[in-house]
């Protein structure tokens, strides 16, 4: 014989109203009520918990073979940003080995022997020199590595990625730098942080968007605790 849940439920997708359920099954309506709330609260318990696994395994499989692999080299200086979501960037890299040379040359140090380094830059709407920064996270790497899941980022917002390396007094270095890139709205009918800025540039009432980040490429950022 069935359980009552078992019964309620079914009489439920048939279209049976809560009190004819009572009746069918001999029972009070607040009865059927409760057993069937609970059995709803349930079931969405364990979908949320299903899809919170589902999302999880699928983040850390395309972590673990977005990091930690050998880096293909290039022989270019570069810093590739892809928008994965709100909150996430995809960051790809590449050194070249007269780069590596030249900080070997500069610090008397052999390539493998440095800590190597990403700097985030929060740079909304502002001109980026390197110091300004709403906000910068810096994020050490492991050896053999050419590109980072940025996480915990805000939405709509413009960041700036550095990668380089950092000296025995902590000063970070950088050997080079991204483009800006913007995250994406969570809303479709969000105002876009840039807008005015934009429609400033597009009127001549400022000869260069107030996006565009002007800096040094070789400079020393003393890292802040």
């Amino acid at each position: 014989m069935k359980k009552l849940i078992d019964q309620i439920v079914d009489l439920r997708a048939k279209g049976y109203s809560f009190k004819r359920i009572a009746e069918h099954l001999n029972t009070t309506v607040g009865k059927v009520q409760y057993r069937y709330q609970k059995y709803k609260a349930q079931a969405n318990a364990e979908n949320q918990d299903l899809k919170s696994t589902k999302s999880f395994n699928e983040q850390e499989q395309y972590e673990r073979k977005s990091v930690h692999h050998p880096a293909l080299r290039y022989n270019v200086d570069s810093v590739q940003l892809l928008p994965v979501d709100p909150s996430r960037i995809h960051c790809m890299w590449d050194i070249q080995e007269s780069t590596e040379k030249m900080a070997e040359h500069l610090f008397r140090k052999e390539w493998a022997d440095f800590d190597k380094s990403l700097v985030v830059y929060d740079v909304t709407a502002i001109h980026f020199d390197g110091h300004n920064a709403h906000q910068s996270q810096c994020i050490s790497l492991p050896e053999m590595t050419n590109n980072w899941m940025l996480t915990n980022l805000k939405p709509n917002r413009t960041y700036i990625v550095d990668i380089g390396i950092c000296n025995e007094n902590h000063q970070f270095f950088s050997l080079v730098r991204s483009n800006p890139i913007d995250t994406p709205r969570y809303k479709q009918g969000e105002v876009g942080l840039h807008q005015q800025a934009v429609m400033k540039w597009q009127k001549g009432e400022s000869t260069e968007p107030e996006w565009l980040e002007h800096f040094s490429t070789y400079s020393y950022y003393e890292s802040l605790k």
